[in-house]
């Protein structure tokens, strides 16, 4: 038999030719320069992408009048090895746009954990987890941050930035 809990879990990895505090920085402190833009909550897309560096932070966008749409909080933050956040995003009702759940209890997980390789080098991963806490419809959600235009397309652009490679 398998365990719903096990089924309701992403996890992606990426290794990039930096040191591990270059690899943080661009995570952590860059997020929208390498974000696709196409993944936005709010209603305009966003100017920047913020993370409050301490636990219970909030993680956000923020759009170029200022408005701000939250997407989740800091879960634990160990700088440059570890952030994990709430991810407190889902499908809207009847629509495709996305929408945030202020609910701790129907959130999922994100860690990130960074690891020195090599001086130059850092592995990091990704796991998204708890997907079973967004309900009925987590299977489908996994499909979709598994799938193609998800965690492994964002952690390559990410890769694609940290390694400075050009457009």
């Amino acid at each position: 038999m398998v365990n719903p809990v096990a089924e309701a879990v992403v996890r992606k990895t990426v290794l990039v030719r930096v040191p591990i505090e270059s690899a943080w920085s661009v995570f952590v402190e860059q997020m929208e320069s390498w974000w696709p833009a196409t993944h936005q909550i709010g209603r305009t897309p966003f100017k920047a992408i913020m993370i409050e560096p301490h636990i219970g932070g909030r993680w956000y966008e923020v759009n170029a009048e200022g408005n701000q749409c939250q997407w989740g909080n800091v879960l634990a933050w160990n700088p440059p090895y570890l952030v994990t956040f709430s991810w407190h995003l889902g499908p809207g009702h009847g629509q495709a746009d996305w929408e945030f759940n202020p609910d701790l209890k129907k959130a999922s997980e994100v860690e990130i954990r960074l690891t020195v390789e090599s001086p130059s080098t850092t592995l990091v991963e990704l796991t998204h987890s708890k997907l079973e806490r967004h309900g009925e419809g987590y299977k489908q959600l996994r499909a979709i941050f598994d799938g193609p235009g998800a965690w492994s397309d964002i952690l390559a652009l990410y890769a694609k930035r940290a390694n400075g490679d050009q457009a």
